[in-house]
Order: C-alpha cells, then structure tokens, then sequence
C-alpha cells in the first residue's frame, strides 16, 4: 500500500462555489493575459481583492498552476480535470501511473498570502473544504485530504476545525507561522486544544504565509528556496514555544521542506535550551526539545535524494518519515516515491515504513 502523503489540486472555479453570500462580489476571478513575454509561461491569474495571484515578477513572487487555464498548467503531463480534481478517475489514473494508493490532498491557493482581510481568507477557506470534502468523497478510500484553517482568526479556526472533522477530513494544515505571527502565542491555544480534542493531524507545510518575510524577496529562484525557513519557526513553536508541552497529545507533520535540516536545527535548540534550563531562566519550557522526538509527536516528509536521510531517521526515529509525489506540481516529475523505492542505502523495513505504514500512523487511516 504506497500513501502519496503530500499532493495537490490546482484550483478551478468549482473551489469558490460555496462562498458565502456576504462575500459574494469578492469572489475569485480569474483573468487571463493574453500575451506574455519572459520565461515565465504563467499567463492567467486570480484576481483577489484587486490583486493578482500568483505573481511571477517583482517582491514576494509565486508561481503555481492555478488557474489552470494557463500555458503553466497545460504544458504539465496531468489531464486538467486531474489537476483540478473536477474528475477525480481521472486523478485516480495518474495515481496508478505513479504506482499511489492512497493520495493526500493539500490545497495549492493557500500556499500564498491571498488577501489582508482575515474574515474574508476564513470564507474562502470553508468554500474550499465544503468542495474537496464532496470531491474526496467520491472515492474515499483512495482520496483524502486536510483543511486550510483561519489561525488568523482563531474563533473560526476552531470551528473551521470541528467542521473540517465532520467532513471527513484527515487533518488541518497549517504553517509554519500564521501570518506574521507565531504558532505558539496563546491567542492560538483554542485551536491546538481543538485539533487535540479532535485528534486530528497537524500538517505544516511550507508556503508563503509570512508576508513580512515573503515581500522581502527579489526572485523567483529566491522564494521557492526560503519559503522553507518557516517551517524552522514551526517547529520552534511546537518544542521551544511549549505548544507541544501544553497539548501533549497532537501529532505534527512537516512537509516539503526536507528532512535534512532537523539534524542541524534540533541540536541548535537544545543547545541554547540547556543554557536557560540550566540558569532558571524565562522562555524555557520543562521538557526537553527532543524528548518529543522519542515520544513520537513529529513527523517529517523526506525527498527521495536527500543525502542524510539514514542520519535523519536515526535522529528522527524510523517510524516518523514520510514521502510524498507532489503531484501536479513541478516537482511531482522528480517523482521522490521512486526514489525512495530504489536507493539502495535504504533498508527495507525503513523503506516499507516511509512509504506506507507511517502515513497511515499519522493521518489515523
């Protein structure tokens, strides 16, 4: 049983079918541009709230293949309604081209920042998990996904969440970072205890969500590379920031950032954590970072290249690494689930774990 535990949609028009009526005249268009010139072949954009996403150009640029009437996402190997999942048997025949069984689905749209007004990125999210639960639906042994949530508002967060729940959701999804603000603050403990109650997983995956990080950089090749440095925070916020030490319980994911930064940055933690433990000074939580390592409260997606990846599970723990397609999304072509498959420094029984049994531990399939 091969679990994909990070693919995508690329949003169509169908997403924002149930926005609420108060929203009703924001509403998502999309636009596209007839002629476009540079390297770039993004030529069709979401006009929301009078700006353009994604935006391949200038400070704080994106690229990804929603809309999909784009020549981006039409010059990809996956059937459109595949990308957008508007025919889920269709998706289903790219997975068994892949050799997936189980495919989890995470949105694309939210990985940017789409708009300041916060109620209004909370309706375009519950739009948004009202359409992938009914399209999952379809075919829920083989499809399923997590819930964009509005920490930004962390009253409809959690209610986001109880709802999410009852839609069948696998998880919620979160950043490393919401907004410009961190994970552990205490306006967010409602969520956490939330997500506890409802025993769902945690997904952070990276994204542009820090706007003041994000707007600082010049380049394409700039955005992709460090759109990973807030998952850093994350993971700050969960065993420095005594998120996990208050809800003990949830189970956290990171997801596609790699897993060969850990041994550097947890080292790093524990370092300076030992100093304040040590001098009884504020900030430091009780319990060790990396007790929650041995206790099995995170987990990590690996890609199939990553040249530390035995160090990592070692550190880690075999039973915490996961792989995933990143299907329909540029990478998906690197197709890391055959890697994985075929490094021959891989044991077996670590190989049997990235890429079925600890998945299906994480989500609670």
């Amino acid at each position: 049983m091969i679990i994909d535990a990070d693919s995508h949609i690329e949003e169509s028009d169908a997403v924002w079918a149930a926005l609420e009526p108060a929203y009703a005249e924001r509403r998502p268009m999309a636009m596209r541009r007839p002629e476009m010139t540079g390297p770039f072949a993004q030529n069709s954009f979401w006009l929301i709230d009078g700006q353009a996403c994604p935006r391949p150009y200038g400070l704080g640029p994106s690229l990804y293949g929603t809309p999909v009437d784009s020549t981006f996402a039409r010059s990809k190997p996956f059937a459109i309604d595949s990308q957008t999942l508007d025919k889920p048997e269709l998706r289903l025949a790219d997975m068994d081209r892949f050799g997936v069984d189980v495919q989890v689905l995470f949105s694309t749209i939210f990985l940017d920042y789409l708009t300041p007004d916060a109620g209004f990125e909370a309706a375009l999210m519950r739009s948004y998990n009202t359409w992938l639960a009914a399209a999952c639906a379809t075919h829920p042994k083989r499809l399923k996904w997590v819930a964009p949530v509005p920490f930004r508002v962390p009253a409809e967060a959690v209610a986001e969440v109880k709802r999410a729940k009852a839609l069948g959701a696998s998880g919620i999804l979160a950043y490393g970072t919401a907004g410009d603000q961190f994970l552990h603050e205490a306006m967010f403990d409602p969520v956490w205890a939330e997500v506890a109650r409802q025993d769902m997983a945690v997904a952070m995956h990276v994204g542009w969500n820090m706007r003041s990080l994000h707007s600082k950089m010049d380049s394409l090749l700039m955005s992709t590379t460090l759109v990973a440095m807030p998952m850093m925070f994350g993971l700050y916020s969960m065993i420095g920031g005594g998120i996990l030490e208050r809800f003990p319980t949830l189970r956290v994911g990171f997801f596609e950032a790699g897993a060969d930064w850990l041994p550097y940055f947890l080292p790093r933690i524990e370092r300076y954590w030992k100093i304040y433990a040590e001098k009884g000074w504020p900030g430091a939580p009780k319990t060790a970072p990396g007790e929650w390592l041995k206790r099995g409260n995170i987990y990590f997606t690996c890609e199939g290249d990553e040249r530390y990846l035995n160090d990592v599970a070692e550190l880690l723990g075999e039973d915490r690494l996961m792989t995933s397609a990143d299907m329909p999304h540029e990478e998906a072509l690197e197709n890391s689930i055959r890697h994985i498959q075929e490094r021959a420094d891989l044991p077996d029984r670590l190989r049997q774990k990235i890429l079925s049994d600890n998945p299906a531990r994480f989500f609670g399939f």
